[in-house]
Order: structure tokens, then sequence, then C-alpha cells
């Protein structure tokens, strides 16, 4: 799809990180941009710093009510859309026996049906019109799968999927309106820097010093568990910019590429999983 001044574009968690970087990268094309966050401070602050043609409209995802809302928000006061980013989302870790069911439900509400009731809110408007885009953010996470992250993973391959199915079921209805799944890879955002943090220095402290369920692992558990970390620890020294992952993301939507990521070198996880897996369903009988 190509980006042209005058567009709407909606974008949710605006407020900071790789939303923000968006919502700024549509602005200096000229784009006017509904900026959505369950902050409304932040959000607010976010839109008077990008300029007039923003609109700031505090909203928790994963309450379908609000998010139709924002809908009929954005078509009031400007008239149209174009693009959708359902990019808010947020993080839960931990062995998936010990993560409390509270939390499952919270980031399930929030990353999978935070997307669900983006597409079921704006794109019967984006068919109507004939036009539009929408980008949907998942993971590298999305498409690997690793240990300890479960909640966050199974989220973001959930995201995967819609997007995939809508792409297919936009190829039926309305083939003029692209899909889009973003895969980032370690980008310099709030929710990375909360994931990384401290864990450089957990790794050179005492047995002693850890705590919750990491503190009851045995010497031999640690060990194993050890490099594992040093390599999320990595992660935060590799962070990539949210503006240039904003120019990725937008580059993609240009291209009407269904798959995006923005460490193109960390996709060689993405292909070992999947030759794992035809392998062992090759191999079944």
């Amino acid at each position: 799809m190509k980006l042209e001044a005058g567009q709407v574009a909606v974008v949710t968690g605006a407020a900071n990180g790789i939303g923000r970087a968006v919502a700024q990268a549509l602005c200096d094309r000229e784009i006017r941009v509904v900026l959505a966050d369950i902050d409304g401070d932040a959000v607010a602050a976010a839109a008077d710093e990008l300029g007039p043609d923003t609109l700031a409209a505090p909203t928790d995802v994963a309450d379908p009510h609000q998010v139709q809302r924002l809908a009929d928000t954005t078509l009031e006061r400007f008239g149209r859309v174009d693009l959708v980013f359902n990019n808010a989302g947020m993080g839960v870790g931990g062995p998936i026996w010990l993560v409390e069911p509270e939390d499952w439900h919270r980031l399930w509400s929030v990353n999978v049906q935070g997307v669900v009731n983006g597409m079921r809110a704006f794109v019967p408007h984006l068919i109507a019109a004939g036009r539009g885009h929408v980008v949907n953010t998942s993971s590298l996470a999305g498409v690997t799968a690793g240990p300890f992250n479960a909640p966050y993973s199974a989220s973001k391959h959930a995201v995967v999927a819609l997007t995939e199915a809508l792409r297919g079921e936009l190829d039926v209805f309305a083939p003029e309106i692209g899909a889009t799944v973003v895969c980032p890879g370690p980008v310099d955002t709030r929710l990375l820097r909360g994931a990384t943090e401290g864990i450089g220095t957990l790794l050179g402290a005492p047995a002693e010093a850890r705590q919750g369920w990491l503190g009851a692992l045995t010497p031999e558990q640690w060990e194993r568990l050890a490099p594992g970390l040093s390599l999320v620890a990595q992660m935060a020294d590799e962070a990539m910019p949210t503006a240039r992952a904003a120019e990725i993301i937008l580059s993609a939507v240009e291209a009407d590429r269904l798959y995006v990521t923005t460490h193109p070198s960390w996709t060689t996880a993405v292909s070992d999983r999947v030759a794992r897996i035809v392998a062992d369903m090759e191999a079944s009988v």
C-alpha cells in the first residue's frame, strides 16, 4: 500500500516503544494518526508532541467496547481509516506451571484478544472503503519457541496465525487490502528493558541473592539455565532504535509483505524450528 499524505492511521500501544515510533514516522509522512494507549496521560503527551493532525484516544484494547469506540471516534473525527496498527502488547514469563491464571488471562486479553478486537472494529470499514492495510505486531518469539517465555511466545504465535488467516480471508472478500505481521527482534522498548533489566547482575550474584523460582533452583539447574539468561542479557546491548524499526515496518507495508522482522539475521532460529517440525512429522508412523 502506498503511504500518502492525508491518509488516516490508528496505532495502539502508541504512547511508547514501537507504537510511538510508528506514529512519528507516519506523521513525518503527513498521515493523520489516532494514538491509542491504556495510559491516557502518556498518549495525550505523545499526541501533543506529534502535532495537530493527531488524536489521543485512551483505550484498553482488551475491551471490545473500547476498541469499537476507538473506531467510531476515528471515523467521527477524520471520516476515514486507511491503516490499522494492532501493536499494543505486554509480557509475562516464568515456568508455565508457576504463571498465575490472572497473568495468563490479562496477557492473552491484550496480546491476542486485543488484535482480534482491532480487526473486528476496523476491517469492516476497510472492506467497505476498498482500501487499507492491517499491521499486527507479533515477535520473533511468535515464530520460534523458547523456555520460560511461554505466555508471551504462545500469544505471539497466535498473532501470526491470526494475520495469516486474515490475509486468506481478505483474498476472498477484499484482495486490495493488505495484511502484515511484524516479528521484531530486540528493539529498544520498555518491554525489552523490563525483560532484560538486572539479568547481568543476577548472573554474577551469589545463589542466596536469587529470589522466587530462581532461588529454588539447584546448582545443576542454574548451570543449565545461565547460558540462556546470558543471551537474554545480550539482547539489550543489541537492541535496535525504535525509529529504525518503524521505518522497516512501514517499508514492509508499502511492499505489501505478509511478514517482516527487524532482525533478518535471527531468522536462522525460525528455519531450524521449521526443519525440525518437518523432519519429525515426516518420520511419523
